[in-house]
């Protein structure tokens, strides 16, 4: 991997410099974390990350920011019309007609997932996530979870240390643009990936048990099992007037089946019979285009100094892939040649991907291979952006409790009505950088940050 001398703050450095050897890996086989390890599946970091008090201050901010900026990217430069926002952007024709007839007027949504690097102690935003979709949400289980370590919850207490709930904040947020109208419960609704899986919801168990412990009435079903009749919807069979949706916009594909499994809903959306969350047009500014869009030098005069300075702080350069020339560090450069002359630098994305499915990074991949890719990307919406090298931290090894190990971090941090609302880790322990979908061996840690300081705290 790439080493250097790991640049952590200061609680992460008092927390790792105790010397008291074992005591600083939370044991997480302890039951505490039962449910964290069946909803995940994957390995955990056995200790959190933590964030200092001007952290979770700078990104309340700069994220809320940036999430307002994206909400009025049809406002600012598309006429106020989100379905020729979604039409520019190129989305197919099923998918831009069903953002334009759910655009939905008042005050944006305030729901985002941002994915960040953290290069030399400050952090860098390579995507941001803006549907009611948001993976990693139900990480408020792991945080709990530490805090059966007496060892861990001594030092939270001497830091002033706690954790966000991503889900208790996505709520607050539909309340916000969905408020309760009747007693009817929520329909958690998701999109069956075949007819033998359309009933098995396990992947939703923890995020439904979280919403029944949080007080709300929610209960899963798949979008087949939606129906629209005489101004009332109905989800297998139960009526509805909130719709949570686990799906993306990308489902509309256009095709007979989908927009027969599809019509109840916009249907009830549009006749006012319910109400989305996320509603439709949130899904756009998700798109990576759109940090494009902010990164470009013609767009600078559409946002105010603070915008323009969140989105110089925090975005690294970011281009759609096609034939042109194009601003680089002041200089007018073709991009093609530009993208192939600086692989080792960049990252080629689709511009609708999640999970990181079909990136390149270009450093992971020899120069024909790269060539080839780039010429592939062409022919469907792409971007390419800036290589962010994430600093090292060092985490305690699974194998020896004495011995600290480094890991490149990827963090997922969650903006709601809340504002900060959490956030989760993502790595591979003495692992290369790998912005790419994290697979066999990555793990997954949760984050604890310092709570604002009581009058009494601060005199």
């Amino acid at each position: 991997m790439e080493r250097g001398t790991p640049v952590e703050n200061r609680i992460t450095r008092e927390f790792l410099d105790d010397p008291r050897g074992k005591a600083r890996a939370v044991d997480t086989g302890d039951p505490a974390f039962d449910r964290t390890h069946a909803w995940l599946g994957r390995p955990v970091f056995n200790r959190p990350a933590f964030l200092d008090a001007d952290d979770v201050r700078a990104l309340d901010h700069d994220l809320g920011v940036l999430l307002r900026v994206l909400s009025s990217l049809p406002e600012r430069l598309y006429g106020g019309d989100p379905g020729r926002m979604a039409r520019a952007l190129g989305l197919p024709p099923d998918q831009a007609d069903a953002v334009a007839r759910c655009a939905v007027p008042g005050p944006p949504v305030p729901l985002g997932r941002a994915d960040l690097l953290r290069e030399g102690g400050r952090f860098r935003l390579v995507e941001f996530n803006t549907t009611s979709s948001l993976g990693g949400c139900e990480i408020a289980e792991m945080s709990r979870g530490m805090f059966s370590d007496a060892h861990l919850t001594d030092f939270a207490e001497r830091h002033g240390l706690g954790f966000g709930d991503p889900v208790a904040g996505i709520m607050a947020s539909m309340e916000a643009v969905c408020p309760t109208r009747s007693r009817l419960p929520i329909a958690v609704v998701k999109w069956p990936n075949s007819p033998e899986t359309a009933l098995e919801f396990g992947h939703m168990r923890l995020f439904l048990q979280q919403l029944a412990e949080l007080g709300h009435d929610a209960f899963p079903c798949h979008i087949g099992q939606l129906d629209h009749r005489n101004g009332v919807l109905t989800a297998a069979g139960r009526p509805v007037d909130r719709v949570f949706r686990t799906f993306q916009l990308s489902r509309l594909t256009g095709s007979p089946e989908t927009r027969e499994l599809a019509a109840p809903l916009l249907d009830a959306v549009v006749a006012g019979s319910a109400t989305l969350f996320a509603p439709l047009p949130a899904d756009l500014y998700g798109i990576k285009d759109c940090l494009g869009l902010l990164s470009a030098e013609e767009h600078r005069d559409s946002f105010d100094s603070v915008e323009q300075d969140v989105i110089d702080r925090l975005l690294p350069w970011t281009r759609p892939l096609r034939v042109g020339r194009v601003s680089r560090a002041g200089t007018r450069v073709d991009l093609l040649t530009h993208v192939l002359a600086e692989q080792e630098n960049l990252v080629l994305k689709p511009s609708a991907g999640f999970a990181g499915q079909g990136i390149t990074a270009g450093w992971m991949v020899d120069a024909g291979e790269w060539e080839r890719r780039v010429a592939a990307a062409l022919r469907t919406p792409h971007i390419v952006q800036e290589r962010v090298i994430a600093d090292v931290e060092r985490f305690v090894a699974d194998d020896d409790p004495d011995t600290l190990v480094p890991c490149l971090l990827s963090w997922g941090v969650f903006h709601t009505a809340h504002g900060y609302s959490g956030a989760f880790v993502k790595g591979i322990p003495r692992g290369e950088q790998d912005i790419r979908f994290l697979g066999d061996g990555s793990h997954v840690g949760c984050v604890l940050h310092q709570l604002p300081r009581t009058p009494r705290e601060s005199s």
